[in-house]
């Protein structure tokens, strides 16, 4: 027994030993168990492992877990083996692993990272707890065939202070019912649990829904039948309907004010909550049956405590796509696409700005698509299992991350705010190839509509959220239709990608103003428009966007090239006769439509000119040259389009790497102007140190101060900037 603090430390391995030897020689010589006694203290200093081979860990005191991991291991059965006392035991990781038999958790055990049952039976007893807090939400590994999970556990599910809607499930199966578990039977806890509201509410004693000032539904489910949502009028049943053990649990759609607080019924009021349930985990092939329309939509809700990877789930007649609904846009959350359509593992997303994966997390549900008619389904095998555990989802923050394999246009809603307040409300993704049909097929995603703004591409009276096609054409249009707005300024952003053809220029119309906008094609731009008192600024047809063709008369006399050379670009040009030419202009853009002087050289007889460009940017570079007679005659030269090698542009390193004295050196080489935000995060997604400042365009060092210290390892840098450009991760390293 331990009757004073012990402390191991992860040095060399040297406590793993040592904890090793003492549990040998304590089960041999103590009755099997390492017991820690009434105010003392078992501490594990970063990564140890402590292993219980065939004996009992108590806890009568507290054990501080660190990064730490517990196993049980050996042959002999729960009589045995088994966690007990009367604290409750926090762990970070714990791990079964026997030859034979298993362990039971005879006392409350708390886990905050991973639980592995590998070999063997884990029985949680009811007193199995995983967590999930700000930073961490703790989930099961892969079960293999022949271990196995007893006994009911708690599953945790952080949300964080935001009034929102969420597509959510309970990974469980036999649970409570929606009242006992999300409402807590009706009882307010700080940080705990939810108020679920509804019409006709009549409380604990009757349907369990919650009375609040309009009565409202606060939860809803999918009908499959019907293809609709249908609100939860009763709160006395199951959380999870079955009872099988086998794709139990069932997804809805969940209003989260806050905790059961009852001001949280009025704006604006919110704040951090858990919901926790009750049941039994779900272990082994967990198989959903699907809508048999084509078309069609199911709502399946992830039947395990632990994310999945959409790559590894097994679809029959489904296609590679999802949706979810990210709480992170707009005011309420807005839904979001994500596809793979030539199936090679990396997914296109509607919302760049949606900080969703190919990840479903612990306790999300999302919605699947039917392929063609005929059974359909989908199934979750153990191996599909993931540790990307996606903290920005379920976290305040965001994130970004894309995939184009083809020239695209993504046009994003805004609610404008002013500045850098703006929010992403909603949008949609133009994707352009010609192998795409110019007609509306599987390629393309329908639209579901927001709580709030909707923003889709109308086509053919579909709304979309995705459409493929060639590549547009003099006179084609994007017709889009925006519903749901309110009287409040907005912004339009376009986001082009890959689009090579300089000829093609796009215009925004706007059918209220009467207004014909340009839209850069190599370079993101924001429209602000306002929704007024005029009914007409709210009509859902109002813009457009018309793509034409630049028509360019040079003179084809001026011979003009563009080469870069290192940190520059040289810009050449020859005039086999400049009589009566008196200056050459040459002039720069990065949307081929809108250009300014670079610099201006009179004309002196030599037929061939040179100018350098040294301020350079990531992307697409369009330069011309004028000149101007004695007459006052300007002509152009043809327009050259050069793209920054990537090998000069956009670098970011660390040095020296690994850091030195806790500071960390980083070098931006070529990167465009812009603000710039740099998270330092551990390996596991945690956030430990932010960062901001704005970079006036080029290259530049920074100096990085943590303010906690750095303990020898491995960590991330990520770089990202305002406008929703992919982040840049680099590693760094700490001896």
């Amino acid at each position: 027994m331990l009757n004073n603090d012990l402390t191991f430390q992860d040095t060399n391995m040297k406590a793993y030993l040592q904890i090793s030897l003492l549990l040998l020689l304590t089960g041999a010589a103590r009755g099997q168990s390492l017991t820690v006694g009434p105010g003392s203290k078992l501490v594990l200093k970063g990564n140890v492992s402590l292993v219980i081979r065939n004996s009992a860990l108590i806890n009568n005191g507290e054990i501080l877990e660190g990064n730490s991991t517990v196993h049980f291991t050996g042959q002999k059965d729960s009589s045995t083996a088994y966690l007990g006392g009367n604290s409750n035991t926090m762990l970070y990781n714990l791990t079964i692993n026997k030859s034979s038999m298993g362990a039971v958790l005879k006392a409350s055990t708390t886990v905050r990272h991973v639980l592995g049952v590998y070999n063997g039976n884990l029985y949680a007893d009811s007193n199995l707890i995983l967590k999930s807090d700000s930073l961490l939400t703790a989930r099961v590994d892969a079960v293999p065939a022949g271990a196995n999970i007893h006994g009911k556990a708690i599953v945790e599910r952080y949300f964080p202070n935001r009034r929102a809607w969420r597509l959510v499930t309970s990974p469980l199966t036999a649970t409570t019912s929606i009242f006992e578990s999300w409402q807590n039977k009706g009882i307010y806890t700080p940080g705990l649990h939810t108020s679920i509201t509804g019409p006709n509410p009549t409380g604990p004693g009757g349907n369990g829904l919650d009375p609040s000032p309009l009565n409202n539904a606060s939860m809803k489910k999918w009908n499959t039948a019907t293809q609709a949502l249908e609100n939860i009028v009763n709160t006395k049943q199951p959380l999870s309907p079955g009872n099988n053990g086998s794709a139990d649990n069932t997804g809805y759609f969940l209003f989260v004010r806050g905790d059961r607080d009852y001001n949280n019924f009025y704006l604006p009021n919110s704040n951090n909550t858990t919901l926790r349930s009750n049941g039994k985990l779900q272990v082994g092939t967990q198989t959903f049956t699907a809508a048999a329309t084509a078309g069609g939509y199911t709502l399946i809700g992830n039947p395990f405590a632990s994310p999945v990877d959409f790559n590894k789930i097994n679809r029959t007649n489904l296609v590679k796509r999802f949706y979810i609904w990210d709480p992170l846009l707009n005011e309420l959350g807005a839904y979001v696409m994500l596809d793979d359509l030539d199936n090679d593992g990396v997914f296109t997303k509607s919302i760049l700005a949606s900080s969703q994966t190919q990840h479903i997390q612990s306790s999300q549900a999302f919605f699947v698509e039917t392929l063609s008619n005929g059974s359909a389904g989908i199934s979750f095998a153990e191996n599909s299992k993931s540790d990307g555990n996606n903290n920005k989802l379920f976290r305040p923050g965001a994130g970004s991350g894309t995939h184009n394999s083809t020239q695209s246009l993504r046009i994003v809603l805004h609610l404008d705010n002013g500045g850098a307040n703006s929010i992403p409300a909603d949008g949609v993704l133009l994707e352009y190839n010609d192998q795409y049909s110019k007609g509306i097929d599987r390629d393309d995603a329908l639209k579901y509509a927001n709580i709030n703004e909707t923003l889709a591409i109308l086509k053919d009276n579909y709304p979309l959220t995705a459409e493929r096609s060639p590549m547009p054409t003099e006179n084609d249009t994007i017709f889009l239709r925006l519903q749901r707005t309110s009287k409040r300024a907005y912004l339009l952003e376009f986001n082009p990608s890959g689009i090579t053809d300089i000829t093609l220029t796009a215009w925004l119309e706007d059918n209220y103003l009467k207004t014909s906008v340009p839209v850069s094609l190599t370079q993101n731009s924001s429209i602000p428009f306002l929704v007024d008192g005029n009914s007409a600024s709210a009509a859902v047809n109002r813009f457009r966007v018309v793509f034409k063709k630049l028509v360019v008369l040079p003179d084809n006399n001026i011979a003009i090239s563009a080469v870069q050379q290192q940190q520059q670009v040289h810009i050449n040009w020859m005039m086999p006769d400049e009589t009566g030419i008196t200056k050459y202009t040459v002039e720069k853009s990065t949307d081929g439509i809108h250009f300014t002087t670079l610099t201006t050289l009179l004309a002196t007889g030599l037929e061939q000119y040179l100018a350098k460009d040294a301020m350079l940017q990531a992307g697409f570079v369009f330069y011309r040259v004028l000149y101007t007679t004695v007459s006052g005659e300007i002509k152009y030269s043809n327009v050259v389009k050069i793209k920054m090698d990537d090998a000069a542009m956009g670098k970011i390193s660390v040095y020296p790497n690994p850091v030195q004295n806790n500071i960390v050196q980083v070098q931006l080489k070529q990167y465009p102007a812009g603000r710039y935000q740099f998270r330092l995060m551990s390996t596991d997604g945690r956030v430990l140190y932010e960062y901001s400042t704005a970079h006036q365009g080029g290259s530049a060092a920074l100096t990085l101060k943590p303010a906690i210290t750095l303990a020898a390892g491995n960590y991330l840098l990520e770089i990202s900037n305002s406008n929703n450009s992919p982040s840049t991760i680099v590693q760094v390293m700490v001896k």
